[in-house]
């Protein structure tokens, strides 16, 4: 119970103080270590080859657990179906106040044929053989500076519409 008081009596005054004093009270690698990045729960990949533009999009969750908002100001994105397949990036902002978590920050690529035929080799009726595997670097502007996260996410079992 005091630790949830402190916690919250800290996350008030960090509000009104200073940028300069909340960053000698709470440091970047602390916020870092708040900040959580996974795939969404329910459909987080779609690899669809039967659209017009065929394409794969991504949908993340990021919580911040930490006590001061950040901003996503952006995220690279590398994707490895087998081996290296894409690369892009977020550019879109996502504000997330303090202890709130976002289940829709959205990444999404065309394909180009080379790519369509990687994946299409590690298709298995209609899911992948193989995981897909996501490198991510996101940077997030907060109150006390500029926050980097690097994660490594999998995802086993991706279907694949045609």
């Amino acid at each position: 119970m005091f630790e949830t008081l402190g916690s919250f009596i800290l996350g008030k005054a960090l509000e009104f103080l200073p940028a300069w004093i909340a960053r000698r009270i709470v440091s970047l690698k602390k916020v870092a270590d708040q900040i959580e990045i996974d795939l969404r729960s329910s459909n987080p990949i779609d690899i669809s080859f039967g659209s017009e533009v065929p394409r794969v999009s991504i949908y993340f969750r990021i919580s911040n657990l930490s006590s001061v908002g950040v901003t996503l100001d952006r995220m690279l994105v590398d994707v490895w179906v087998g081996q290296p397949t894409l690369r892009g990036s977020v550019l879109q902002r996502y504000h997330l106040p303090k202890r709130t978590s976002d289940d829709n920050v959205y990444f999404a690529s065309s394909l180009s044929i080379p790519q369509q035929e990687q994946i299409k080799k590690r298709v298995d009726g209609q899911l992948l053989s193989s995981s897909v595997r996501i490198n991510i670097v996101a940077y997030f502007d907060s109150k006390i500076g500029i926050v980097c996260l690097e994660k490594t996410l999998e995802q086993r079992d991706v279907p694949c519409k045609h």
